[in-house]
């Protein structure tokens, strides 16, 4: 059990930056951090630290081993946090990336209602669909749209959604109906720069074989309100998942296109490193998506 102290402390003293600071942090002497670095290099026989009178520094050794630590004093404070929140209200801080035309929907809704329910949790909520290292970043949870690529990420899934087609009755009456998916290259198409989709809209033909149309258009944006804002005013057709139209659509705002040509709905899913164990306030950040989600 000492190997286990040991390695707290030392993975303090390389966060903490010297052994003042790791001392201070772990109400602890300097001396006996000292004390106890140094027999955990005892112990594996090698030189972990460069010490020096003005800095620390990790040998290779030292280096490689540091990420061991991390990730067992990681499990060590999940593992307490775990049962300490088995009998306490879900608190402390999440941080979700989430892509924006989730947040545009009633996700985004979703996300606030569930801070009022559990007022002690801190949601750090970062719009973006961009395939960050979730690990790296420290990210707890991500959700995302459609086919993911294969990862060491656990994933669940929240729901469905389709992909449309959209304009408004307005554009519609002045530039007519697209009748095929071919049709779109005759239309002023808004570029939803933050779909993987982009100008390369997919379909499926009543064959069931699947096409992409290559679209053009004035506006290329990675905003989503913009983009369904400009297609609210007629300035041209759009493109992307339902969430981002759905309510526009049932508000006769927004007319569907094309629906015959649709492919099969998309999964929107929440993923997670595999290699932690689920806090109970990410669990129940979960659970609560996938029952108020509905797109």
């Amino acid at each position: 059990m000492a190997m286990l102290t040991w390695m707290e402390t030392f993975a303090a003293v390389v966060k903490a930056g010297s052994f003042t600071n790791a001392a201070e942090q772990l109400g602890i002497s300097k001396s006996f951090v000292s004390k106890q670095v140094s027999q955990l290099e005892n112990s594996l026989g090698t030189r972990l630290l460069h010490r020096s009178t003005r800095r620390l520094s990790l040998t290779d050794e030292g280096s490689r081993f540091y990420q061991h630590c991390q990730l067992i004093v990681s499990e060590a404070e999940k593992a307490k946090d775990e049962v300490i929140d088995s009998h306490q209200n879900p608190r402390g801080l999440i941080r979700i990336t989430v892509p924006q035309s989730l947040i545009i929907s009633n996700a985004g809704a979703v996300l606030l209602k569930f801070q009022e329910q559990y007022p002690e949790i801190e949601l750090e909520i970062i719009a973006s669909g961009a395939a960050k290292d979730i690990i790296e970043d420290g990210i707890d949870l991500a959700l995302r749209i459609g086919q993911l690529e294969d990862s060491a990420l656990i994933c669940r899934k929240l729901t469905e959604c389709v992909f449309q087609t959209v304009a408004s009755p307005q554009y519609l009456s002045q530039h007519g109906k697209p009748d095929t998916p071919t049709d779109l290259t005759h239309h002023n198409c808004l570029i939803y720069a933050s779909s993987k989709s982009s100008r390369h809209w997919p379909y499926r033909l009543p064959n069931g074989k699947e096409i992409t149309v290559n679209t053009r258009g004035k506006l290329v944006c990675n905003d989503g309100h913009l983009i369904v804002k400009a297609a609210l005013e007629g300035k041209g057709i759009a493109f992307g998942p339902s969430i981002l139209f759905r309510s526009f659509v049932e508000q006769g705002k927004l007319e569907l296109l094309l629906p015959e040509f649709y492919r099969p709905p998309a999964s929107i899913s929440a993923l997670y490193p595999s290699s932690r164990n689920l806090s109970r306030k990410v669990k129940v950040l979960i659970d609560f998506l996938s029952e108020h989600l509905s797109l």
